[in-house]
């Protein structure tokens, strides 16, 4: 298999599925993420998708939780986190506060993997993409319920076919590449969500290993990490 496939797969089409999607309105390449949203109502709850690499799953993912908290002032955030066959790496978490601890506490009852930090709740979903996709939407109902709790869900591996409708039901879909990668990986693909996506737009991973650790533990994000969520920040206002 070329890179160029491998690179496609990814980030731009599922690799167990190619379908034609209509165009419904969403936000286009090209826009920026303020112009491409203006016109599409927030849902309730908030949710964000997320996709990247399998070792930035994790850290962004939680960082892109602290954003929906503050924006929200949430007292707990859901983070789903899928990484395909990779197992989650250990990462230290600080401890959870309250809501989140009692919300990984249900979850936990109910079969997740869920564990909380600060006021996250971090799930590891299943490895199986359709088992990984139902248990989004069950921990998604519960973040509803629980308060209209905001998600975020966080795939470390390629895009498939099993998460488009989870995708295309979020109020916004990040692209987070590595810094040094072909600046048209991310283009080709916003592009490949637009028709998708309620909105769309794309970011730099966050380098700084104390940035990566402080998010990932449920703390605080760090000034660097802020600049490189500078897009996804403003999409959210």
């Amino acid at each position: 298999m070329s890179l160029l496939r491998l690179v496609c797969e990814h980030f731009v089409a599922p690799a167990d599925a190619a379908r034609p999607v209509p165009n419904q309105g969403f936000g286009s390449a090209g826009e920026d993420p303020e112009e491409a949203c203006a016109a599409i109502d927030p849902r309730t709850p908030p949710g964000v998708a997320l996709l990247c690499g399998p070792a930035d799953a994790s850290p962004l993912g939680a960082a892109l939780g602290l954003v929906l908290a503050r924006r929200h002032r949430s007292a707990a955030v859901v983070v789903c986190l899928w990484s395909g066959e990779r197992a989650p790496r250990a990462a230290w978490r600080a401890p959870a506060l309250p809501a989140a601890r009692r919300l990984a506490l249900g979850l936990l009852a109910r079969g997740h993997d869920a564990r909380g930090a600060g006021r996250l709740v971090t799930v590891s979903l299943p490895a199986d993409r359709d088992e990984a996709a139902t248990a989004a939407r069950r921990v998604a109902a519960a973040a509803a319920s629980a308060g209209g709790l905001p998600t975020v869900l966080a795939l470390g591996g390629p895009r498939v076919a099993a998460f488009d409708e989870l995708l295309a039901e979020q109020d916004l879909v990040v692209v987070a590449t590595r810094s040094g990668a072909a600046p048209a990986l991310a283009r080709l693909a916003v592009e490949g969500l637009a028709a998708e996506a309620v909105c769309t737009c794309a970011c730099e991973v966050p380098g700084a290993p104390q940035a990566r650790a402080l998010a990932e533990a449920g703390l605080l994000l760090l000034p660097s990490a802020r600049r490189a969520l500078a897009g996804p920040i403003g999409a959210m206002s």
